[in-house]
């Protein structure tokens, strides 16, 4: 083992990577995530170096504790409070209107179609031209602005999503 201690910025993306994988349904990502903030929490080390407790792991100890000790009820509810608390599925009081929600996702993927086929025509990908060529279509009604905010909080919530329409 090394003696090093880890950059906060590779500390930082892998509890990202974790909480992502969380926040869509999946255990194993969910406990890998709850192992690292323990690991955090005693400074141990792993091969890569030793971890400590950044700000952004901090923050996230303190949103689940504060989520946590409100809890209240028992059975299900007590059950599905403390798996929201932990990041294992979205925080049901913080689910937008489905519609509204579908129409948003629509609208990313009209987004990430334009993306596709700028790349299908050799050129690189234009987020602009894209958000451009999907108000031009009229579909939504929405200027181009509005379209790249919800593809912005789309491709900001929906995983790989960014990724697969290579956009950064």
């Amino acid at each position: 083992m090394t003696s090093k201690r880890m950059t906060e910025a590779t500390i930082n993306t892998s509890l990202d990577a974790y909480l992502h994988g969380a926040k869509e349904g999946d255990a194993y990502q969910a406990r890998q995530l709850h192992e690292m903030l323990d690991l955090m929490l005693t400074e141990r080390e792993i091969p890569d170096g030793q971890l400590w407790l950044t700000d952004h792991g901090k923050m996230l100890l303190a949103d689940m504790h504060r989520q946590l000790s409100q809890c209240e009820g028992e059975g299900d509810q007590l059950r599905d409070t403390v798996l929201d608390a932990v990041q294992l599925k979205p925080h049901k009081d913080n689910l937008q209107d489905p519609c509204s929600y579908v129409r948003d996702l629509r609208i990313a993927i009209s987004v990430a179609n334009e993306l596709c086929e700028q790349r299908g025509e050799g050129m690189n990908p234009n987020i602009t031209q894209a958000v451009k060529a999907v108000a031009d279509h009229g579909e939504f009604g929405l200027n181009p602005s509005r379209i790249r905010e919800v593809y912005d909080e789309i491709a900001a919530t929906v995983g790989g999503f960014r990724e697969f329409s290579r956009c950064s």
